[in-house]
């Protein structure tokens, strides 16, 4: 499986995730408030984003990685 390129903000808000997981959506959003200063609706458009690339699943509002931190470490290497 070829590992998606993540840009750094995508990065970031991975960190979050990966460190959480598995971690309800409305939590992840307040979470990426608080470190990132992000919205609402920028967590929602990256965790979409993400989603449609295979980085992450988001099923019944509980978000999962697809991808570990290792991997994409490599895959941006």
């Amino acid at each position: 499986m070829e590992i998606p390129k993540i840009h750094e903000g995508e990065y970031r808000f991975c960190l979050i995730l990966w460190e959480n997981e598995p971690i309800k959506s409305r939590e992840l959003v307040k979470l990426c408030r608080q470190k990132l200063g992000w919205k609402p609706t920028t967590t929602y458009t990256v965790l979409r984003r993400l989603g449609e690339r295979g980085v992450l699943k988001n099923e019944n509002t509980v978000v999962r990685s697809l991808v570990s931190k290792d991997q994409v470490q490599t895959a941006q290497i």
